[in-house]
């Protein structure tokens, strides 16, 4: 019978949380989230097309370097990391090939206005405060 309980319980814990959750999201899109959020997905879409490119040059300096290491018959394995590949290609020819870009972030293309820190701010705050709340009221 216990364990029904508190299936039960969890159960309307759980949809009141879900059901908070969407209501505080939504209130924070009235308050002008809609841009921040319009923007914060464009900056998304740059972030991973970037990466792609990223991905793409990484693999083919990757490429490169086993290649040249083949070629003048001192590989003596095929490098899955950029990073050790360099090391050896270094190691055998004396210099350093050109230093791959590091890999981008979403910070490079989104910074979140003062407005949207804000409400991040107060979210967090009133969630805290709720969720104090409700245990102060069931550890009485």
């Amino acid at each position: 019978m216990a364990s029904i309980a508190v299936l039960v319980g969890g159960a309307l814990v759980n949809a009141l949380a879900f059901s908070g959750g969407n209501f505080l999201f939504s209130a924070l899109k009235k308050t002008g989230g809609e841009q921040e959020h319009k923007r914060h997905d464009k900056a998304i879409e740059q972030l991973q097309a970037a990466q792609v490119e990223w991905s793409q040059k990484r693999a083919e300096r990757l490429d490169w370097l086993n290649e040249e290491l083949r070629r003048q018959n001192h590989a003596v394995r095929t490098f899955r990391d950029v990073d050790t590949a360099i090391r050896e290609y270094s190691q055998i020819f004396g210099k350093q090939p050109d230093p791959l870009e590091p890999e981008p972030q979403l910070s490079d293309f989104y910074t979140p206005s003062g407005d949207q820190k804000d409400r991040e701010i107060a979210f967090i705050t009133l969630g805290l405060l709720a969720t104090g709340l409700v245990a102060y009221k069931l550890a009485k």
